[in-house]
């Protein structure tokens, strides 16, 4: 009897379903649609971007790229619509379209439009106030010059992860409401760790808009930026009914 106790095996519950031979080639195929789709539309996005800095000045370069809160949201935009069409096109199982369609709208306005309107808000603010930082040490030397212009960037830093953490909720909340009445169903869209990759991983975005004026920084958070959409994008398309 103990034997076939332990070797009874409870049959999968609703977390654990089981895919079908089809539903698994079915999901590679949305896995790889998304992704793809995802990658082309941040190409699209840093495309269109560059060409708008073209015309402000012929000088810049894919080398010398910076993004402001507007350019962010280009390539999110972008990341997000070739992520769902990837999503949307390869996915056999139309019981998918809608949830689909809530996590992109998640996407853009909760994770990317709220918590970087929030942030262009309170950096405006904060630049009304100018506030001036006074040098922490006093000396020449170059660790004195790093040690202060770090310290007079504390608060920039903080209203950044602020604005960006506390955007996020407040989008997806106001999304989740909305989502709610156009769909006609209640669904509860957490932000999950992962959705913090556009905005943690925004430890990249936060850098770039801290220091977009220091070329050294800026050029390497201007070449990761855009990558960091991918998750964004590609969840969208991905997305399946539970």
């Amino acid at each position: 009897m103990t034997n076939l106790l332990t070797a009874y095996t409870a049959p999968p519950t609703v977390e654990q379903k089981v895919e079908t031979p089809k539903q698994k080639s079915n999901s590679k195929r949305v896995t790889i649609g998304s992704v793809v789709g995802a990658a082309a539309g941040i190409a699209a996005g840093v495309a269109t971007v560059y060409g708008l800095a073209k015309k402000g000045n012929p000088a810049t370069t894919l080398m010398n790229l910076n993004y402001a809160e507007k350019d962010v949201l280009i390539v999110g935009a972008g990341a997000v619509l070739g992520g769902l069409a990837g999503g949307l096109l390869t996915d056999t199982d139309k019981n998918n379209t809608k949830p689909k369609l809530r996590e992109a709208s998640q996407q853009f306005f909760g994770n990317m439009v709220c918590p970087i309107g929030l942030l262009a808000a309170a950096n405006k603010i904060y630049d009304a106030c100018k506030i001036n930082i006074p040098d922490v040490i006093k000396t020449g030397s170059k660790a004195a010059g790093f040690v202060n212009n770090a310290v007079k960037y504390l608060p920039k830093a903080a209203i950044t992860v602020g604005a960006l953490v506390g955007g996020m909720e407040l989008g997806n909340t106001i999304m989740n409401k909305i989502n709610n009445k156009i769909f006609k169903e209640k669904v509860k869209h957490d932000v999950k760790k992962e959705d913090y990759l556009v905005h943690a991983d925004d430890l990249c975005l936060t850098a770039n808009m801290l220091f977009k004026d220091t070329p050294n920084i800026s050029k390497v958070t201007s070449k990761i930026l855009p990558l960091t959409f991918i998750v964004a994008g590609s969840k969208s398309g991905m997305k399946k009914a539970d």
